[in-house]
């Protein structure tokens, strides 16, 4: 089977919406997708966009959003979206012809995680959608796996749990969510931490490294055998989860060497057209209401509050 035909096998059904209001960049970006075997949705502007996004039969997995349109821009549409618990989960990639600090951290303030430039370089352009697809896959897979551990999660008032391995990291993101005010909204954040604590804690795994590894396709069969090595394999992810009528704090607590967490807690502009280290960010600016790290960055303390405005 040929390469662009098992591309095809592997994404089809993967829908895009691609908004774009001229003609021409619209059949590229179209085009480019088809290419990576995905099935996009066009949309010739903002409005338009929301209209297919109210449609479940056509919702679709990611968004590929130009930033610079008539009547109604890309930041005007993220915020709408954002606004809707059922939208607000889905990865938005936006389109800009500047990727300058400022204008990226306009996007990332509304809650854009994932950048494009134009005009496309091909291996960027499928780097970026690739990793918004597998964000966008992993929130499904985690969305579905909490509502299986919906039951009497409101007796629980403090609990404390050990895990080592990425699944067990996701399982008991899935089930601890259930004790938050609001589970879809605190979900990515814990995943993201506590599979952060096993990945790049305990197993040590290096930014650069992980970046390698995704590109090659390498990154999970890598973990595994990592996991198995002796330095590694008795390692384990001490969770402590505490609450009350006012508040839900989880702290997590892994035995690797720390890390610098202070530049991961916003996202470098610099970082933008990256295909991941956004996960941190996205639990301090989205999840919760409050993320504390300990000054070596093997501990982490997210609390969220009983009550809160924020959607996404």
């Amino acid at each position: 089977m040929s390469e662009a035909l098992t591309k095809y096998h592997e994404n089809n059904h993967k829908k895009v919406l691609a908004v774009e209001d001229d003609a021409t960049s619209r059949f590229i970006l179209v085009n480019l997708l088809e290419e990576l075997g995905y099935d996009p949705i066009e949309a010739e502007d903002g409005r338009e966009a929301l209209a297919i996004m109210e449609n479940d039969i056509n919702r679709p997995d990611i968004i590929v959003l130009d930033k610079v349109m008539p009547g109604m821009d890309g930041l005007e549409v993220v915020l709408q979206l954002k606004k809707d618990p059922a939208l607000s989960h889905i990865p938005i990639v936006m389109v800009t012809g500047s990727k300058t600090p400022e204008e990226v951290k306009e996007g990332i303030d509304a809650g854009v995680f994932y950048y494009l430039v134009k005009p496309y370089e091909e291996e960027v352009f499928k780097s970026v959608i690739d990793a918004a697809m597998r964000e966008a896959e992993r929130r499904t897979t985690l969305r579905a796996d909490l509502k299986k551990h919906q039951t009497s999660f409101g007796f629980i008032n403090k609990a404390e749990f050990t895990i080592r391995t990425i699944d067990e990291a996701e399982d008991l993101a899935c089930f601890i969510a259930n004790c938050f005010p609001n589970p879809d909204r605190a979900l990515p954040g814990l995943a993201s931490l506590l599979v952060n604590a096993v990945e790049h804690g305990n197993l040590e795994l290096g930014y650069e490294e992980k970046s390698a590894l995704l590109k090659n396709g390498k990154w999970r069969e890598t973990l595994d055998l990592r996991q198995k090595q002796n330095k590694f394999k008795n390692r384990a992810v001490q969770v402590t989860l505490e609450r009350n009528a006012e508040r839900t704090l989880v702290n997590i607590l892994d035995e690797g060497q720390g890390f610098d967490w202070k530049e991961y807690m916003d996202i470098d502009p610099s970082r933008a057209l990256e295909t991941h280290g956004r996960g941190i960010a996205q639990a301090n600016k989205i999840s919760f209401d409050n993320l504390e790290y300990s000054p070596k960055g093997n501990a982490v303390t997210a609390i969220a509050r009983a009550e809160t405005s924020i959607l996404w």
